[in-house]
């Protein structure tokens, strides 16, 4: 299963790493295989890299900032050939891009305007809460 994670998954899950978004960074990452293209990874980069985030994150215990930069590192890297224009807004296009470059089945997101999508192509656009069921239903 290949799923590509909005950036707030990621912040939501160091923000609160028991949580759903929590849950799907850390514990159960070896269950689909995460996709990124360049773009994203920058997004997550430049957004984990603000300094009253990093500060935030240092609250959680054993899982922290180092842990998404594994994250990242073993997500399966795509190059997307197509620009996509869907969104509205323009700035999540690069979600559906890396989905479709990477043959995602879903985009896991909290943001309204991917959501309102429902899915684009034959890919799911879901909440974290959905996608772990999702994950739960293939043990």
């Amino acid at each position: 299963m290949r799923a590509v994670l909005d950036t707030v998954i990621l912040i939501r899950g160091l923000l609160d790493p028991y949580g759903w978004s929590g849950t799907i960074v850390f514990d159960r990452v070896d269950a689909y295989e995460a996709t990124v293209s360049r773009e994203i990874a920058a997004e997550y980069i430049a957004v984990l890299s603000r300094p009253i985030l990093v500060r935030k994150f240092r609250a959680a215990r054993n899982r922290d900032l180092n842990a998404v930069l594994s994250f990242i590192d073993r997500a399966t890297a795509v190059e997307p050939i197509e620009a996509i224009r869907v969104c509205r807004d323009p700035a999540d296009d690069k979600f559906l891009a890396a989905a479709i470059a990477g043959s995602a089945q879903f985009i896991v997101s909290e943001d309204r305007d991917l959501l309102d999508l429902g899915s684009y192509v034959d890919i799911q656009i879901v909440t974290a809460g959905d996608f772990l069921q999702m994950l739960d239903a293939v043990r």
